[in-house]
């Protein structure tokens, strides 16, 4: 897995490139967590263009990830998740609390 972040203001958008599953979630975990306390970082968007799929243990980073940003009145943004990962995230009910979208050039055209 290969995970670049990007800093635009007070967002962060971090690309992940690969599977997201176990073996994978501490790399996650300490790139998630060194963005999230980043003084400033009022949204973290997840690139998800790149990722074929996804565990429970990566489902649950995405929540921990929520919860740090939910603490700063932050925001969690899920981008470009495939139909597989998209309905994942449907299951968990994530579009009740986090957006769900697809990237469409310079803005986002929401999905859910």
């Amino acid at each position: 897995m290969n995970i670049q972040v990007e800093s635009q203001s007070n967002r962060r958008v971090v690309r992940i490139n690969g599977k997201i599953t176990f073996e994978y979630c501490p790399v996650l975990q300490k790139r998630l967590d060194a963005v999230s306390v980043e003084e400033g970082v009022r949204e973290v968007v997840l690139d998800f263009s790149q990722v074929p799929f996804i565990d429970s243990s990566g489902v649950g980073e995405v929540l921990r990830l929520f919860k740090r940003m939910r603490e700063v009145d932050g925001e969690v943004v899920l981008m470009n998740p495939n139909k597989k990962l998209y309905d994942l995230f449907l299951m968990y009910r994530f579009d009740r609390f986090m957006k769900i979208c697809s990237e469409t050039g310079p803005d986002k055209e929401e999905t859910s």
